[in-house]
């Protein structure tokens, strides 16, 4: 348990010993029942606080404004056998962590019947295990006979578990020693909403502790958003015990509660009723609504709910605030997934135009619109300009629009490198590739002018895999044929609107504000509606505690200490997960070329440990997890990759980059003392008008001999532990190996990936190795967390915060990075700040032309 979680149960624990000791060993406080209230007689819940919880309960214990995963609205009013305005005494709080609560009460046992309104005002926090809050109150109203008097109120609700709640709040006044106190009990037998039993206990000033008032009672919940049950209370002076009778409905979006409140006698003293809107309690199924007497299901399939995606990007993670560029997946994929169980929605209507998505995160959107489609939903997507991954995402649509002014542009797939070998000769710098294998071809635009046999072998299988993927999937959806896509690839390339309705990629052209007009026409059931954001609730009165956790991390680029994917971070963030008893699994997404073998193997051994604690992990792959990004992989429990993602590249390269004949074109040349007989090996030659630093010389044979007996160690460690994680030969990885990489697809045909899936079926996977049901709530945490805001560059420009813009602001390209190609640039910056290192890594701009505008 964390230090914030063990800070509002130490309040619980403080706030019930408080409460009894002060109530207890106070001296009577005279008219101390009208100076602030009686939990008994002006309690509106049918529970009790600790039970009930959410706005209802706020006014008696403030802490359970913490208690939902959005703020509610709560009214209660309850109705005396003996009055006739049936609302004298009634009662209104809304809120969440920040509350406001109103009670109204009328004293018709006073002759002139006054009226008393109290007003409170308060703050709760916590999470779903530990909750506090703090209120102040003030009334307003009274009379001579009724003096209601300012006061604080502190309370506490602790939930260590699915079937303990424990409720603690104190009332003190602030103008006299006027106190109250609550304390209240629930338990869950079978841990679930099934059966609670509670009890409560109330102390006023004065009284000692075995002369408070109890309360027991039970509610059962046969059916989903139906409860009743029962609560017996002390009797009036003496008496025999009084009980109450109780019965709740709650609906899609609000709530009903009644309960009859009976004497000892069992004759009838009161009604009360409570409406609660976004409760935090499940409602009832569709299909039991429709059992209900007299309500009325709203159309089957009547909405077409709206997804405007325009010139956004989608991506990982975003900034919490103020986001306008991107489109985080996981949100995206809850909320369309939520729509698929929604019977008043027939299916999603998506503004695709401008929309960008790396390729692995394109094919996992298409693959939950297709479920939708399974799920008998239609889908409408509008575009404006595609290209073959935008095409590959949209050809799912039931109906694809195409703007007048959009263009279809399909060139194919190309898979090509930018060889510097005889730029850097007429430039007087060296390089010698330390490649041991011919499969591993980083360094090989360094070292050569062409593309080698073994790159061209594995760069038209990639090819060969994703075009395949991508023309099947489009003819299927387009029902055009194979033969007639490859036309279009071959003799077209670019294709206008009015062109690929004629071919069959399109359906129809026109703007997305013409959706409307279209639905109305060709499809009259159907009414466009904006996403209401409706999708699954995290509803606390129906599972105690926290829900168990799957924790999903973010190693996304290069593998480095402190960038890419900050090995040392990522790293012991995986090995805090271990004393997390929330966390069940967790869900490592890879979406890296590789890099250093260090950041590796800190996190693949971080996933070893996650394992050893029985904590299972499941590797979704992104666009690329190969080399240092397999090596990532390798140790899950289950590896999901997609059909495509490059992966695999077992394999280590290295090179030497020097300063050649540099020095006599420059004029710069490097010289010093050393001790030592290769002392001067790391001797450099520094042009500081491009910022460009190389190594003064190049390998002798010792050197280079040492420089491959490295190599081959790391080499032979990385065999070992794919063999290890992968449970196979080292003879069968040795065979996989050499740096050859592999398409998701013939990855899992050679043991290298278990599956395909993307990060949602990763959580699924995690989910069900974890024993967690499928209906089962789980909480879904990120890391690196998202950060709040992106940081507004023109305020800073125009207030003249120059240094502050420079924080924000990329810095100016030098040295090699303003002389080549950003791949390039940074692949070649990376020889020249590491010579001779060795490097789990693929090549610089790996993916195909076409396929990276997502990137």
């Amino acid at each position: 348990m964390s230090a914030f979680q063990l800070r509002p149960a130490a309040l619980l624990l403080l706030t019930t010993s408080a409460v009894l000791l002060m109530i207890a060993g106070s001296a009577p406080a005279t008219g101390s029942d009208q100076a602030i209230g009686d939990y008994q007689r002006d309690n509106p819940l049918l529970t009790t606080p600790g039970v009930t919880g959410g706005s209802l309960a706020a006014f008696a214990n403030p802490a359970a404004w913490a208690d939902n995963d959005k703020a509610e609205a709560a009214f209660w009013w309850t109705d005396h056998d003996d009055r006739d305005n049936g609302l004298d005494d009634w009662g209104f709080s809304w809120g969440n962590n920040v509350g406001l609560a109103i009670r109204h009460r009328t004293h018709a046992e006073l002759a002139e019947r006054p009226h008393v309104t109290d007003w409170q005002l308060g703050a709760a926090f916590g999470d779903r295990r530990a909750m506090a809050g703090v209120a102040y109150r003030w009334p307003t109203g009274g009379s001579a006979d009724i003096q209601r008097e300012k006061a604080a109120v502190l309370g506490a609700i602790l939930r260590p578990g699915r079937g303990l709640s424990l409720g603690a709040s104190g009332v003190f006044s602030l103008e006299s020693e006027a106190t109250l106190g609550v304390c209240d009990l629930g338990l869950r037998p079978f841990a679930s909403p099934l059966l609670t039993l509670y009890g409560d206990y109330s102390l006023r000033d004065g009284q000692r502790i075995e002369s408070g008032l109890w309360g027991l009672g039970a509610e059962t919940r046969l059916m989903r958003g139906v409860r009743c049950g029962v609560k017996f209370h002390e009797g009036a002076n003496g008496g025999d015990p009084g009980f109450t009778l109780q019965l709740g409905i709650t609906l899609q979006k609000f709530g009903i509660r009644s309960a009859t409140r009976f004497d000892g006698d069992g004759n009838s003293e009161s009604r009360s009723y409570a409406l609660r809107l976004s409760p935090p309690e499940t409602p009832l199924r569709p299909r039991e609504m429709l059992r209900l007497p007299g309500f009325r299901p709203p159309e089957h399939g009547s909405k077409l709910m709206s997804f405007d995606l325009q010139g956004r990007r989608l991506t990982y993670r975003t900034h919490r605030w103020f986001e306008r560029r991107n489109v985080a997946w996981l949100p995206l994929a809850k909320a369309l997934d939520s729509l698929a169980e929604r019977p008043d929605v027939g299916g999603v209507a998506l503004n695709l135009a401008g929309f960008t998505a790396r390729p692995s995160l394109a094919w996992e959107l298409r693959s939950r619109l297709e479920k939708l489609r399974e799920a008998g939903k239609k889908v409408y997507i509008h575009t404006d300009r595609m290209g073959l991954v935008e095409i590959w995402t949209a050809a799912v649509a039931d109906h694809l629009t195409m703007d007048p002014q959009g263009l279809l542009t399909l060139p194919g797939l190309s898979a090509d490198r930018t060889y510097m070998k005889d730029l850097l000769d007429r430039l007087g710098i060296g390089f010698e590739a330390l490649q041991l294998f011919p499969h591993k071809t980083a360094v090989e635009v360094l070292s050569r002018s062409e593309m080698s046999a073994a790159d061209q072998e594995q760069l038209s299988r990639l090819l060969d895999v994703i075009y395949e993927r991508v023309r099947a999937d489009v003819c299927r959806d387009r029902g055009i044929t194979f033969a007639a896509f490859d036309s279009i690839i071959d003799d077209k390339v670019m294709v206008l609107p009015e062109t690929a309705v004629a071919v069959g990629l399109v359906d129809a052209v026109s703007r997305w504000e013409d959706m409307s007009a279209w639905l109305g026409t060709n499809e009259p059931g159907l009414k466009l509606q904006a996403w209401d954001g409706r999708g699954s609730r995290r509803h606390h009165a129906d599972r105690w505690g926290e829900p168990p956790e799957i924790a999903v991390v973010y190693a996304v680029g290069g593998c480095e200490m402190d960038s890419g994917i900050k090995g040392r971070e990522t790293s012991r963030r995986l090995r805090g997960l271990i004393s997390d008893r929330d966390v069940k699994a967790v869900v490592l997404r890879v979406d890296s070329p590789g890099g250093d073998p260090l950041p590796s193997d800190l996190v693949a051994e971080a996933v070893r440990d996650l394992r050893a604690a029985g904590i299972e992990v499941i590797v979704s792959q992104g666009d690329v997890a190969a080399s240092g990004g397999y090596w990532l992989s390798m140790d899950g429990d289950s590896v999901l990759t997609t059909p495509v993602t490059v992966t695999g590249s077992i394999g280590v390269i290295s090179g030497w980059i020097w300063d050649d004949t540099l020095h006599e074109k420059t004029g710069i040349r490097a010289d010093g003392v050393s001790r030592g007989a290769h002392a001067d090996l790391f001797r450099r030659t520094r042009l500081p008008l491009v910022g460009l630093s190389l190594p003064a010389r190049g390998l002798d044979a010792d050197e280079r001999e040492t420089a491959h007996a490295r190599i081959l160690g790391i080499y032979d460690s990385f065999v070992a532990a794919v063999a290890s994680g992968r449970g196979m030969s080292e003879a069968e990885v040795r065979e996989l190996g050499g740096g050859r990489i592999w398409m998701g697809p013939d990855a899992i045909a050679n043991g290298l990936c278990d599956a395909e899936g993307g990060l949602v079926d990763a959580i699924a996977a995690a989910r069900g190795l974890a024993r967690i049901p499928a209906g089962a709530e789980i909480s879904i945490s990120e890391y690196p967390p998202r950060p709040l805001f992106r940081m507004p560059r023109l305020p800073l420009r125009l207030l003249g915060l120059e240094t502050a813009l420079r924080a924000v602001e990329p810095a100016p390209a030098t040295g090699l990075r303003a002389l080549f190609p950003q791949a390039e640039a940074d692949f070649l910056q990376q020889m020249a700040d590491g010579p001779g290192r060795p490097l789990t890594l693929l090549p610089p701009g790996y993916l195909p032309a076409a396929w990276s505008a997502g990137d």
